[in-house]
């Protein structure tokens, strides 16, 4: 129960932070499907996307700084990428909580 309703309140947050989102950039959202060099591919509802990083790209969880080492498939993530980027390079990503395992059935 403990962490269905934490998956809630962060699903919730996740949201909020869309529609409070500041103009001028476009928002990957999802889970980190994997992490190659500086290549982030996320699960969206759409597709997968991939999303780079580099030394400039700020990266938080719980609103203090992360690494690029935290970034970890089933991590959800929402990436901020500058309108009309061609290459895709994050100017931030706020990093959530590993997705939970389904609970196995007996």
């Amino acid at each position: 129960m403990r962490s269905r309703l934490s998956t809630i309140i962060i699903s919730a947050v996740f949201t909020v932070g869309l529609a409070l989102a500041h103009g001028g950039f476009d928002h990957v959202t999802g889970t980190i499907a994997k992490v190659e060099g500086n290549v982030v591919t996320v699960k969206t509802a759409k597709g997968n996307v991939d999303v780079k990083v580099d030394a400039k790209t700020e990266i938080t969880r719980d609103n203090k700084a992360a690494q690029v080492s935290d970034m970890k498939p089933g991590v959800r993530v929402v990436f901020d990428i500058p309108e009309g980027s061609k290459d895709n390079v994050a100017h931030s990503a706020k990093l959530g909580v590993a997705t939970a395992a389904p609970a196995a059935s007996h």
